[in-house]
């Protein structure tokens, strides 16, 4: 869950969560959820995903950036832009 991160991770978790229940139509997504397991997303979203991080936080995701284990919830999400906007 999002507890006991930073205060900035704490706004890219609820933008990430935001950004991820758009693309899907939900309400609300676990932090923990398994996007990659749960057949909720396929190439065409995953593409979809990437470029709304990209566009949202200003990032960008390399080839290099594409694993599963980084895209696999909304936790290793935030993470992911946490640590990209951390180096930008």
């Amino acid at each position: 869950m999002k507890d006991g991160l930073a205060p900035t991770q704490s706004a890219v978790f609820d933008r990430v969560h935001t950004l991820l229940c758009d693309l899907l139509l939900w309400e609300s997504l676990p932090a923990d959820y398994d996007l990659g397991n749960s057949g909720v997303f396929n190439s065409a979203k995953f593409l979809e995903l990437f470029v709304a991080l990209e566009t949202e936080f200003d990032i960008s995701i390399t080839g290099a950036d594409i694993k599963q284990d980084t895209f696999r919830t909304l936790n290793s999400i935030t993470r992911f832009v946490c640590a990209k906007q951390a180096v930008a």
